[in-house]
């Protein structure tokens, strides 16, 4: 019996033993929800950083003149965009009158002359686009010729399409003429329809009128009803010569295409010593279709004066 006992007593205190030293969990302490919070705002942190700094660094490297460009780069700049006058020149404003000669930069809204070069009956200058593409016939610019006292002696009608690349322009016309011991100046102005000098047209008793204007090869009569125009008879006769054959057929294949395009009123023709083209156009009942580039072939209704004062800017003689 005591026996007995005492192995009952063993067991209840082994037991015992055994669940005193047995480790109670009270709860799991999990290191993840504790670095998960402070790893995400490390990556927000971040994240503003870069999104802010992103454009400052990068427009410090699109900036010539800021110390990352010059460090990632070099201070050298060449592009082939860049216009080939530095940045750094002084350009005169275009819009005043300036003195005629080669060392002058003179800036007319986009458009740069230099290097402007006087003989006795013409002026030569390098022109080309500070900022983009340009198509000069699309508006109405003028280069103004002046005595050294600011008295106007001549103009020209600015033409022809320029990017950054410098092309050398004639400016020449039978009634502008020069003394090459004088100092002369120019200016460059936009005109707007009441700009233009008024012409009187001698015209029959219905009010129609014309306007005839030649240069070496052609010969463009506009037709007006009470200033406005109604009509254009153009001829064109280009001599062949040898020497520029390509030049030659190249042309003739020009005018044959737009004799196409004009259809039944216009037609090129072979002559003895060249060719011949021919264009009759009615603008009361026929509209010059937008296919053709000629920037002579003004719309209906354009006023007389428009039309001779730009035709003698570009160097015709207009009666």
């Amino acid at each position: 019996m005591d026996n007995q006992n005492k192995t009952e007593e063993t067991q209840i205190d082994y037991e015992t033993a055994n669940k005193n030293n047995q480790p109670i969990t009270l709860g799991e302490l999990r290191k993840e929800k504790i670095g998960r919070p402070v790893l995400v705002l490390e990556m927000l942190v971040l994240f503003i950083i870069v999104l802010i700094a992103l454009p400052i660094v990068n427009n410090m490297l699109n900036d010539e003149n800021s110390t990352l460009y010059k460090l990632v780069k070099g201070n050298t700049v060449s592009s082939s965009k860049k216009s080939p006058t530095s940045t750094k020149e002084a350009f005169l404003d275009g819009k005043k009158s300036n003195v005629i000669n080669s060392t002058n930069i003179v800036k007319f809204n986009n458009i740069v002359f230099k290097d402007c070069v006087l003989s006795s009956d013409q002026l030569k200058c390098n022109m080309y686009s500070y900022n983009d593409l340009i198509n000069l016939d699309e508006h109405e610019y003028y280069m103004v010729i002046m005595s050294n006292d600011d008295k106007e002696i001549g103009y020209f009608k600015l033409t022809g399409t320029f990017d950054y690349q410098e092309k050398t322009v004639i400016f020449k016309n039978n009634t502008t003429k020069y003394n090459t011991s004088y100092t002369y100046k120019f200016k460059f102005v936009e005109m707007k329809e009441s700009d233009y000098p008024e012409v009187t047209l001698t015209t029959d008793e219905s009010g129609i009128g014309s306007i005839v204007c030649k240069n070496d090869e052609q010969t463009i009569e506009y037709t007006f009803e009470n200033n406005n125009l109604i009509g254009i008879d153009d001829e064109v006769k280009v001599k062949f010569d040898a020497a520029i054959k390509d030049e030659y057929l190249n042309r003739k294949e020009l005018f044959e295409k737009k004799a196409n395009l004009l259809g039944i009123y216009a037609s090129v023709s072979e002559e003895d010593n060249g060719f011949k083209y021919e264009a009759d156009l009615d603008l009361t009942t026929y509209m010059v279709p937008d296919t053709v580039n000629d920037y002579n072939y003004y719309k209906k209704n354009t006023k007389a004066n428009v039309i001779k004062y730009a035709l003698i800017g570009k160097g015709y003689d207009c009666k």
